[in-house]
Parts: C-alpha cells; structure tokens; sequence
C-alpha cells in the first residue's frame, strides 16, 4: 500500500486500478478477466460510494491509466507499461516473492508448483495486485477509509514484526506516528489526522507516544479472512508455475528489504 500510494497519490485511486486491472487487465490469461467492468460494479466490489468510484475513474481515464467504452472501463497494456504503475506492478510482485520466500525459509508447508507450466510474471502480479485488495476487503468493516486502514494495517504489520523478532506486543508497543508515516510515506500531518481519527474511534490506544491496535472480533474476523483468502491466492501462485522451492529466482528486480522500525 505504501508503493500504490507512492505510484498514484491516493489509495483510492490505487485500489480502484488495481480492481480494474483484475477485472479486465491483461495480467493472465483466465477466462473472464477481458470483459470491461461498469463503475456500478467496481463500486459494489470495493465497498465504495458510486460517486467516489466515479470521480477517481474519471481521474485515472483523464490520466489514460484506464480505458472508457461502451461496455465499461478496461485496463491496457499500455498502462501498465506506464513507468509508475510498472514499478508499482513489479514491486507488488516482488514483495509477494519476498512473502513466499520467508514461508520457504521458515520451513512453512508450501504447495506444490505446476511442472507442465512456464511460470509468467504477470500472472505473479495479478495475484499480488488480489493479495493487496484481499487486505482492503477482509478489514473494510474496521475503517472504510482507505489511508485510515492502511495506517491500521501498517501498524499491526509492524508490531506483529516486533513480536516475531522477540519483543513483547502487550507491553513493548514499538509503533509511534512518526514510524507510521515512514512505513506509508504520508506527510506527518496527514498521519496524525488520521491516527487520531482511529484512536476516536477505538481501532487504537495510545500509550504516551507510542501506539497499540485494538484486538477485537472485527480485526480477527479481518485477519482469519485475509488468511484464508491469501492459502487461496499462494495455491493458485503455485498452479501458474512458480518456484516454489526456489523462489528467489523469481524477482523481477531485487528482494525489497523491511522497513525499520527504529
């Protein structure tokens, strides 16, 4: 999320991208995904008000980043050649191989590739563009705001990463506004705003500086969804080709290393 709201500014024009190069984006090759996609059904997709979806689409058809036609909006090869969204699209893939490559290396149970397949990484990217809106729609009951839940998420990524690295969650929070802002990229400002607006709100408590996501039945629900939508999208990885058990072979660039959290 922090790489899409680098690439288009807002996440909601991101999300928006994103959701229309998988309804229609030439990513792969399965069945369906050609048809262009009406802003009527974009909006229902994504949880977002017809208006809203409206005004970005627009933005991003003025941008030629999508395609306006009689059947709907589309996504072309020649956006996604477009240097910012191809650096977005290699570094959405890339980080999945990273994700792929730490299960690997935690000696975590993976599946099986596809022999008979010569894997293609626009296939990767699709999956890693359905892994990135998987977040937005196994949490959106928590935030609809997009900045909001991907300052959440980010927050909980980061103090999870802590636990795994020894801390204590419950009583070493290592997450302040400033970490939040490095780890999105957004102005200090902005995350205040909005890290305030989420302690208003009870998705977070603040301890002196430092922040604490609140665990209730939503960011449960939230995380058992994303898991469960993620063994689906790792299963399909493995049925497009992909090396499984080697895969540092399959970045397009380079393995993007974690942010520090000091």
């Amino acid at each position: 999320m922090a790489h899409a709201l680098d690439a288009f500014g807002n996440l909601n024009s991101a999300i928006l991208f994103a959701a229309t190069a998988r309804a229609c984006g030439p990513f792969d090759q399965t069945p369906g995904r050609k048809r262009p996609v009406s802003i009527n059904a974009l909006a229902a997709s994504l949880g977002r008000p017809f208006e809203t979806t409206r005004r970005h689409a627009n933005a991003l058809i003025d941008e030629a980043l999508i395609l306006r036609s009689p059947n709907g909006l589309s996504v072309t090869t020649e956006a996604i050649v477009e240097p910012r969204v191809a650096r977005l699209t290699d570094t959405c893939h890339d980080l999945l191989v990273r994700l792929i490559e730490d299960m690997e290396g935690d000696g975590l149970t993976l599946p099986s590739p596809a022999s008979d397949i010569t894997y293609d990484p626009r296939s990767g990217i699709g999956i890693a563009l359905d892994l990135m809106l998987a977040a937005v729609e196994s949490h959106g009951r928590r935030e609809e705001n997009f900045t909001r839940l991907a300052l959440l998420l980010a927050i909980e990524s980061a103090q999870r990463r802590a636990a795994h690295a020894g801390a204590d969650r419950a009583t070493d929070p290592v997450i302040r506004t400033s970490t939040a802002a490095r780890i999105l990229g957004l102005p200090y400002a902005t995350t205040s705003r909005n890290i305030d607006a989420l302690v208003d709100s009870g998705l977070l408590t603040r301890s002196g500086a430092a922040l604490r996501p609140v665990d209730d039945a939503r960011a449960n629900d939230g995380r058992s969804a994303l898991a469960y939508r993620a063994r689906q999208l790792i299963g399909r990885l493995a049925q497009s080709g992909f090396p499984m058990h080697q895969p540092g072979t399959a970045y397009i660039r380079y393995r993007e290393q974690a942010q520090d959290l000091g």
